[in-house]
């Protein structure tokens, strides 16, 4: 029987289902939420093809970064509402006018988010950071025809995600891998019953999400539940005590795999890498804000040739930087998201209440805000005795 890769590894890239002959690999949330590849071995014929295709079994080849550039789409107004710069949002616009395809993903009337191909006019849909787990088994079906076609291919997703795209398609002239800088994944029924409990505390009806609202200003990522007709219903930030985003941001609430991600290095298993610009300045200066600024790693000669050509296109601006500065200033292209205390904790307690989201990090930061007292009221002391000495001192 095939020995598909372990909820450690497992990232849900669904590439397993996709290659297996019988179609007896089908991918379920377990009992926290998290999704798996389950195989019905009454259909399994013993190909082991899903263990050749598993990107977390067969590591993928990774290159480190030849150069990098800070960039921005030169669209104000796209810049002003994208994440970052706009980068993927241009790039989505360069490929449709050069008759390509690119696919994104996009979250439906329910708050799952898939991966999906698009026109240009659904790209509101595509635009923005979407912090949950995406399912992109529909989009396989779809590649090696459009790879065959010899159009230009685009692919932007998670890196695990582009270690599976690349195992099932292999390397071609006309297809572009372009992976996201990733702090880990969320799984997505935690979204789902998070907006569903503050439907209920609220009386609201959410028909749209942003993770960063342009109307907040994109850099300081709000979580905002829209209406029917676009107004806001609900928006607030970690600071604010945001559930969701408290979990998201601080590494609480992520599949096991990201905690163990192979993927957050410098090295990368794509042609270009691209996300927010951390530590901009930091090595060399710059006349320019950072601000909705991007990063742009190039890793690979057809990355190379391709931002060439979206720097001709008029559609992006780029500044070459040293290509240490971003990696250096970005934790996630250096080591995984670590384990806190807090995300122990939310294990025993996401098991403990069966995938319950909303009680699991409501005990979570209760035990957290417990801890922070217990540890002021020891350090009490220690603050009085100094805030003393330092007055004696000033006599």
């Amino acid at each position: 029987m095939p020995q598909l890769a372990t909820k450690k590894d497992c990232t849900g890239c669904s590439a397993c289902k996709q290659v297996c002959p019988k179609h007896c690999i089908s991918m379920c949330e377990d009992a926290v939420g998290v999704v798996l590849p389950s195989i019905d071995t009454s259909l399994c014929i013993e190909c082991k093809a899903c263990e050749r295709a598993c990107p977390a079994l067969n590591a993928p080849e990774f290159k480190s970064p030849r150069s990098s550039f800070a960039a921005w789409a030169t669209d104000k107004e796209i810049r002003r509402i994208s994440a970052s710069g706009g980068i993927a949002s241009a790039i989505y616009k360069y490929v449709a006018d050069n008759d390509g395809f690119s696919i994104g993903a996009v979250t439906d009337d329910e708050f799952r988010v898939k991966i999906k191909s698009f026109t240009l006019q659904d790209q509101d849909a595509i635009r923005n950071s979407k912090y949950t787990f995406s399912d992109a088994q529909e989009i396989y079906h779809m590649l090696r025809p459009a790879v065959k076609a010899g159009d230009l291919v685009v692919l932007i997703g998670l890196p695990c995600q582009t270690a599976g795209y690349r195992k099932y398609l292999g390397d071609h002239d006309n297809v572009i891998y372009i992976d996201l800088i990733c702090h880990g994944v969320t799984p997505n029924s935690y979204l789902r019953q998070h907006i569903k409990s503050l439907e209920t505390q609220l009386n609201i009806d959410a028909h749209r999400l942003s993770f960063r609202a342009p109307e907040k200003g994109t850099a300081n990522y709000y979580f905002t539940l829209y209406g029917k007709d676009r107004d806001i219903l609900y928006s607030k930030r970690s600071a604010d005590g945001e559930k969701y985003n408290l979990a998201f941001h601080r590494s609480y609430s992520y599949r096991e795999n990201c905690y163990h991600c192979h993927y957050a290095r410098r090295e990368r298993c794509s042609d270009i890498t691209i996300g927010d610009y951390h530590g901009l300045g930091e090595m060399a200066p710059c006349d320019f804000s950072d601000e909705n600024v991007s990063v742009i790693l190039v890793n690979t000669s057809k990355g190379e040739a391709f931002v060439k050509r979206l720097a001709d296109s008029g559609l992006i601006e780029i500044h070459c930087r040293p290509t240490d500065e971003p990696i250096k200033g970005d934790l996630q292209l250096q080591r995984p998201s670590p384990k806190t205390c807090e995300r122990i904790d939310f294990e025993k307690y996401i098991e403990k209440y069966g995938g319950d989201f909303e009680t699991a990090i409501d005990k979570v930061l209760l035990l957290k805000a417990r801890r922070e007292r217990i540890t002021f009221f020891r350090q009490l002391p220690r603050r009085i005795i100094r805030k003393i000495l330092k007055m004696l001192k000033l006599r």
